[in-house]
């Protein structure tokens, strides 16, 4: 299975399955100053920790600011056997459509 890439509009189906979880990528004050409800913040520096913790049977939904960065670390990880979504344009695009 290969790297999943998802729009902000399907973000909230995502979230309501149960195996899925939403990761934001950015720093903690980007994090701070507006993230997706749900999201759970890991900076890009503490991702290799969280994933080493994290099952493969989960479907995690990467997010980072413009969506370049959580595309990286998705393909990073799917080719690790994980299932791995980016959310295309990142939380911009996210602010963008529900937040304007």
């Amino acid at each position: 299975m290969g790297l999943c890439i998802i729009g902000a509009r399907d973000i909230k189906d995502y979230q309501l399955r149960k195996n899925a979880i939403l990761i934001d990528l950015r720093d903690s004050e980007e994090y701070m100053r507006f993230h997706i409800n749900g999201a759970v913040n890991v900076p890009v520096e503490e991702l290799e920790q969280y994933m080493k913790r994290a099952s493969r049977n989960r479907n995690y939904i990467f997010c980072c600011q413009h969506g370049s960065l959580s595309l990286q670390e998705g393909k990073r990880y799917v080719r690790k056997g994980y299932q791995i979504c980016s959310l295309a344009g990142g939380v911009l695009a996210y602010r963008q459509t529900f937040h304007r």
